[in-house]
């Protein structure tokens, strides 16, 4: 490979509405309050972290094959010589997926299963959930994404995603 392939990691993540409940801090002797609003609607995204530390979202309806398929056209529009990395979620290993990353001779490699520690955008996750969703319920679904889209603008991510691959 090249120095110019850029190698990306990709990942879905799902924001409920409802508050992702949290340690908090609060006055000695006084119970900390975390409001709930019971919903259960929630937010699908999928994700990209590149090793040029670029962060790349797109709100997805479900969790399907054919939503990961245009996030992944998106992508090749961004980065056409890319390695693609992604898990084992049925939605990404399925022919759909697999033949139009072979078509296009994309090259990819899925992570070894329960390795989600190897996959950088996991650690986009994890940002995110501290700082948009932890101990905060949102009232629609148009706040909480515009919360996400806000964080993830303001916040560029700086971890090294080579880090995540290698022990």
């Amino acid at each position: 490979m090249g120095d110019d392939v850029v190698i990306t990691t990709y990942d879905q993540a799902r924001f409920k509405l409802d508050a992702d409940v949290r340690r908090c801090w609060a006055f000695k002797g006084s119970q900390p309050i975390v409001y709930k609003n019971g919903s259960k609607k929630a937010v699908n995204v999928g994700g990209a972290y590149t090793s040029t530390n670029e962060f790349h979202f797109y709100k997805m309806k479900y969790q399907i094959k054919e939503e990961v398929l245009w996030n992944i056209k998106l992508l090749v529009m961004k980065h056409p010589n890319m390695l693609f990395l992604l898990d084992k979620a049925s939605w990404n290993k399925n022919k759909t997926v697999i033949n139009y990353l072979e078509r296009n001779k994309i090259p990819y490699m899925f992570y070894p299963t329960g390795a989600s520690d190897m996959n950088a955008v996991e650690e986009c996750w994890k940002q995110t959930r501290e700082n948009v969703t932890a101990n905060k319920s949102h009232n629609s679904e148009r706040e909480l994404l515009s919360g996400l889209e806000s964080y993830w603008s303001k916040n560029p991510f700086k971890h090294n995603l080579l880090n995540y691959l290698s022990p």
